[in-house]
């Protein structure tokens, strides 16, 4: 019966496999054989179907997000779809492409309008550079002190952003995949016995690799890192590793113990 299960597992992966595979290759044809008269008919600035916001602008083969915290993307038309790669490559269904009007079908299956702009005047709205991270410049600070048997103990935990970055793929209010920027953070612990610095780390997400599985890992961020309790033989502090802006997140517990050894647990 275990035996039968491996291979039915088997059986699911390579079914799986091959199904991205197929659609990594057909994705890859629709790119080689766009429409490039669909593809020049696409480029400009595209509002709200009332004419008063600005959401896209289409320019070369990228698109560009009004929003500043999306990311740019490359575009390409094939039969009856747009394909838009971000980390990964969606697709949408277009019902109607004229001078002036854009309609699709997003994934949640409604049906979205837009309008061009007249002309290029709003270009200066959507970020061709760089986009902002959602959680850029953040800094937080605390001290605490606690007792073990050796005595009192200061914990300084420094928390800021470093320049790793981290997307997630989320949708808009279009109803639109796109990627958002994150910036990792490094938690540094300082303790002090006095006056004297007696442990010193800066605290990043790779070193609790063995705790979290790896293709969660990547998707993460260090969200917090705080002081929890002490006893008489450790200081224990709570790290916080999970997807930006979302509940999902990994729990572990740091024991710095009297002889200076860190240990590290699920919570």
């Amino acid at each position: 019966m275990i035996r039968n299960n491996h291979q039915l597992c088997l059986i699911v992966l390579l079914v799986m496999a091959a199904l991205v595979a197929s659609c990594g290759n057909n994705n890859q044809y629709a790119r080689q054989h766009e429409d490039k008269q669909a593809k020049h008919l696409l480029q400009g600035i595209w509002l709200t179907e009332d004419g008063e916001t600005p959401v896209f602008m289409a320019k070369g083969d990228s698109i560009f997000y009004a929003d500043s915290t999306s990311m740019p993307a490359k575009f390409w038309i094939y039969g009856d779809s747009l394909y838009v790669e971000g980390q990964q490559v969606a697709r949408y269904l277009i019902m109607k492409q004229a001078p002036h009007v854009f309609k699709f079908r997003n994934q949640a299956g409604d049906s979205v309008l837009f309008v061009k702009a007249p002309d290029m005047s709003l270009k200066q709205l959507f970020a061709q550079n760089r986009p902002y991270a959602l959680n850029i410049f953040r800094t937080e600070d605390a001290d605490t002190t606690a007792r073990t048997s050796l005595g009192y103990f200061k914990s300084r935990i420094h928390i800021e952003s470093t320049s790793d970055r981290v997307i997630k793929t989320t949708f808009n209010d279009w109803g639109v995949e796109v990627d958002n920027m994150y910036l990792d953070n490094v938690a540094r612990l300082i303790v002090l016995s006095g006056n004297k610095i007696v442990y010193e780390h800066d605290f990043r997400k790779q070193e609790f690799a063995q705790l979290v599985p790896d293709g969660f890992l990547q998707s993460c961020i260090l969200r917090d890192m705080s002081f929890s309790h002490a006893d008489e033989g450790a200081l224990y502090y709570d790290v916080m590793i999970g997807i930006p802006d979302a509940s999902t997140t990994y729990a572990i517990e740091l024991r710095l113990g009297n002889d200076g050894k860190i240990t590290k647990r699920l919570e």
